[in-house]
């Protein structure tokens, strides 16, 4: 079963993701809810600055590799499954 859910949103704003969701080829509540499912996948501002904060750290400790053009990533970044 399926809920509503009413929201106001100023007229400029709604012709804008009118014509958004349109060149996905979306209805308007599958656009938003590509955005609510995006999100859960998300990290946050605080988990991105730890992120950048321990590889300053790495880099600084001389913990990183140098890559050419012929590497492949996979090669190098431990896979997470």
């Amino acid at each position: 079963m399926r809920s509503v859910l009413s929201i106001s949103i100023p007229p400029k704003k709604l012709a804008a993701l009118k014509k958004r969701a349109k060149s996905q080829g979306m209805t308007i509540s599958a656009y938003i809810l590509r955005f609510v499912d995006e999100e859960e996948h998300m990290i946050s501002e605080q988990e991105l600055l730890e992120d950048i904060r321990q590889s300053e750290r790495d880099f600084a400790a001389g913990r990183y590799t140098v890559i050419g053009p012929n590497d492949r990533i996979e090669d190098i970044l431990p896979s997470k499954s």
